[in-house]
């Protein structure tokens, strides 16, 4: 009897220490990193060619102000999550706008990556008196945190990050 109640109580204890790692018991959001490099490249310049490489990578400027040196783009799919008996039928698209902050002056500048508005797009295909019906539904992170795996979003914008980082330091061949 007591090495029963051992054993259900070291279960137990490792439930417990290993549900706070799974993203899916996260209750509240918690914050996204914002990765940031320097370049010696002054500022201005820096704005400039930071948007023209979004662009070039396909994101599309939302909003951009040259005076706060700040470019927000439009909603981008950037990953798939597929597969597992959770999954809806084609997965869950991860889509979210990414904001690029240029700081610093002449003598160099700083740039910070962040990912906001990110979101969960998904399809559901359901049957009802014969008929085939199907909706979409998105899932603001802010409101459904459990959903997320944020290792996507952190995969991204250290792609993002390199690829920028890269271009800006390499000038000529990628940047120009």
């Amino acid at each position: 009897m007591t090495a029963r109640r051992l054993v259900w109580g070291w279960i137990l204890l490792l439930c417990f220490l290993v549900t706070p790692g799974c993203y899916y018991f996260r209750l509240a959001a918690e914050p996204l990193q914002k990765p940031r490099f320097v370049t010696i490249r002054p500022a201005d310049e820096a704005y400039v060619m930071v948007k023209r490489l979004l662009e070039r990578d396909g994101y599309v400027i939302e909003q951009e102000d040259p005076r706060e040196r700040t470019l927000l783009t439009e909603f981008r799919h950037f990953s798939t999550r597929a597969g597992g008996v959770t999954q809806p039928e084609g997965g869950r698209l991860y889509y979210h706008k990414l904001r690029a902050t240029v700081g610093g002056g002449e003598e160099g500048a700083d740039v910070v990556l962040e990912s906001v508005d990110l979101e969960i797009r998904s399809s559901y295909v359901y049957e009802e008196g014969g008929k085939v019906l199907s909706f979409k539904k998105r899932y603001p992170y802010e409101h459904y945190p459990s959903m997320f795996d944020l290792s996507s979003v952190n995969v991204e914008l250290r792609r993002m990050l390199g690829y920028l980082e890269s271009s800006l330091a390499a000038g000529g061949k990628n940047g120009r």
